[in-house]
């Protein structure tokens, strides 16, 4: 059916396309210009989250295997009536100069950072995952709702420059954009009706689809700001909590190779037809053809889109305190449909002058409550630190969701 196509497409595509982790990099508080002259951080990080879809079921979309109707049925118990599942696959390099004079000011050091991003939201309602996996008999003399859909799948990749404050860490870089892929897909209104014979159909549709599509890699252009401030407040006398303020991808992109957008505003009803006979896209057939059944009009248009901005406040931990163990907690935010504000929390263990271990938790962003750790070793000028931010994903079949971080630091 084409309903399950377009669902598995927009799960598969946000695989492929969120995770800014928790490899909290640890503030140093000591002047950086005496002991090295520059620091290079490698970092790659994947994830998949959902509020509904457990692994069983997602990691055989994904890598393959039967799907049982046991694997669907309890998924589906996981169900309410609004879901939420979002992924990103990105990497970045950032190299900063701490021996150069940015403007001439002893003060300020250069800073360069390049990636490749990619991300995916989608909102979807119970009917349509039932729908999708279980097909239209299971609906019959039912309305099925799918009003609220929202599906978003971005990839771009940046390149910027800037400069950062030595003594206090802070950094302001303006980056510039293209985007290679993207997808937008709304569906405003939606609700599909099929008599209890399954021999006639109604559906209302008020939907519109936005796609890149085009032999170019190139799509658009943007450009951005990457800020990063950090505050110290005062807990007590003795004690003093770093805030992180950070923000990354303000910025906005335009579209100069035209978009194809899809556009079906319209109430159909038919009689003696399945609903795969009115979704069937053969031309040649006598049966209607699906641009008709739903009067979808086809127009190529350009246009500005906001970047899926990451914001983040915070407690950090500092490499140079002497305590064993340090908190962090704050709130993120990202600019993408289905991601709600998350909160974390988690302890930072100093295990020795060449290990330290982490332990997380967050709720909120595309999915509930989960756990996460992570471990750095520290070698000469390298660290290498690797860390998953939902831990029971690795290991339980009914965990919603994967994740994988990796950060590798060099000075010299």
């Amino acid at each position: 059916m084409l309903c399950r196509l377009v669902f598995l497409f927009a799960l598969v595509f946000t695989n492929l396309g969120l995770a800014q982790h928790f490899l909290h990099a640890p503030y140093d508080s000591l002047p950086s210009g005496e002991r090295y002259t520059h620091e290079m951080v490698v970092s790659g990080w994947a994830e998949y989250l959902s509020t509904a879809i457990d692994n069983e079921l997602s990691k055989k979309l994904f890598y393959g295997g039967q799907i049982t109707e046991g694997t669907k049925n309890r998924s589906f118990l996981n169900h309410r009536g609004i879901n939420r599942f979002g992924g990103d696959i990105s990497a970045e390099i950032e190299y900063r100069n701490h021996r150069m004079n940015v403007f001439g000011k002893e003060k300020y050091g250069l800073l360069i950072k390049g990636g490749y991003y990619n991300y995916g939201s989608l909102i979807y309602s119970k009917d349509l995952f039932g729908l999708a996996f279980y097909g239209n008999e299971r609906y019959a003399d039912q309305t099925i709702a799918f009003s609220g859909t929202r599906f978003t799948a971005l990839s771009f990749q940046k390149m910027g420059i800037g400069l950062f404050e030595k003594a206090m860490k802070h950094s302001i870089s303006l980056n510039f954009y293209t985007v290679s892929n993207y997808i937008d897909l709304n569906v405003f209104e939606g609700r599909m009706y099929q008599s209890g014979d399954m021999d006639s159909v109604h559906i209302a549709m008020d939907a519109n689809l936005d796609l890149s599509l085009g032999s170019s890699k190139i799509k658009g252009y943007g450009a951005g700001l990457d800020l990063d401030f950090y505050l110290p407040v005062a807990l007590n006398e003795k004690k003093t909590a770093l805030i992180r303020f950070q923000a990354k991808d303000l910025g906005i992109c335009y579209f100069n190779t035209p978009l194809s957008r899809y556009r079906s505003d319209t109430t159909v009803s038919y009689k003696g037809y399945t609903l795969d006979q009115l979704l069937s896209f053969d031309s040649n057939s006598s049966q209607p053809n699906i641009a008709d059944t739903f009067a979808i009009d086809s127009t190529g248009i350009r246009k500005w889109r906001l970047l899926p901005a990451f914001i983040q406040v915070g407690k950090v931990i500092t490499e140079n305190d002497p305590a064993r163990v340090q908190s962090f907690y704050g709130i993120r935010l990202y600019g993408l449909s289905g991601y709600v504000p998350m909160l974390y929390a988690g302890l930072h263990y100093n295990l020795g002058k060449f290990f330290d271990l982490g332990l997380s938790t967050a709720y909120g962003g595309f999915g509930g409550l989960r756990f996460g750790m992570y471990s750095n070793i520290k070698f000469g000028n390298f660290s290498l630190a690797v860390g998953s931010d939902n831990l029971t994903g690795i290991f339980q079949k009914n965990a919603k969701g994967e994740s994988i971080a990796l950060r590798l630091k060099c000075v010299f």
